[in-house]
């Protein structure tokens, strides 16, 4: 049933184009709407002078302006429509929403079957695993530093963020390993980028 309420939703979009179909209708070519437009200026023009919103010598300009686009326009010449095109451009107008609506058919579009709930969980407990064993690494070659150290400090950034992927989020022993590698840090040292980020991301959260 949705479908059909969705096939004449669909036609219901393209019914203002058929109404240019109905007898006398008629499309106007480049020269008329142009004509069209300038006498409808003229037309403001003067209502703006009774109004009072321009003064004579400023509606003289603005009339002899239009007037002469208005000659101009006139001179365009281009073949009456005929309406040769209706019949390609009602195909059209039918075909474009019914096109539209088969593609929401069942099997008319690739069905691509989603990742097996225990493909993707054996992923990701096999990922787990391994930040473990390199969280592990980490804190053994920590253990045997001295805390205030650069050595200990480019460890403590690593083991922080190791921390920080493995949990999906900064943990409070991260933050601390951040904390404890910017203080001893050298100015120039590549992981204090990542420590300054990693601070920043908390205080930002915390606002």
């Amino acid at each position: 049933m949705i479908f059909l309420w969705m096939l004449l939703l669909a036609l219901a979009i393209m019914l203002p184009l058929f109404f240019s179909f109905r007898k006398g209708s008629a499309l106007r070519n480049r020269r008329e709407s142009a004509l069209a437009m300038h006498r409808a200026q003229l037309d403001e023009l003067a209502k703006d002078l009774s109004d009072s919103r321009i003064n004579p010598n400023e509606y003289a300009g603005a009339r002899l302006e239009i007037e002469r686009r208005l000659l101009s326009a006139d001179t365009l010449a281009e073949p009456q429509q005929d309406g040769n095109a209706r019949l390609l451009l009602g195909a059209t107008a039918i075909l474009i929403p019914v096109m539209a609506f088969l593609l929401y058919l069942p099997g008319s579009t690739p069905n691509i079957p989603s990742e097996p709930h225990a493909r993707w969980a054996a992923r990701q407990k096999a990922e787990h695993q391994r930040a473990g064993v390199l969280i592990a690494e980490l804190r053994a070659k920590l253990s045997t530093l001295d805390p205030n150290s650069v050595a200990a400090s480019e460890g403590q950034a690593y083991l922080a963020e190791a921390l920080a992927e493995d949990a999906g989020q900064l943990t409070p022993e991260s933050m601390t390993l951040f904390k404890q590698s910017a203080s001893h840090a050298p100015a120039n040292a590549p992981w204090l980028t990542l420590d300054q980020q990693r601070l920043a991301e908390a205080n930002a959260a915390l606002q």
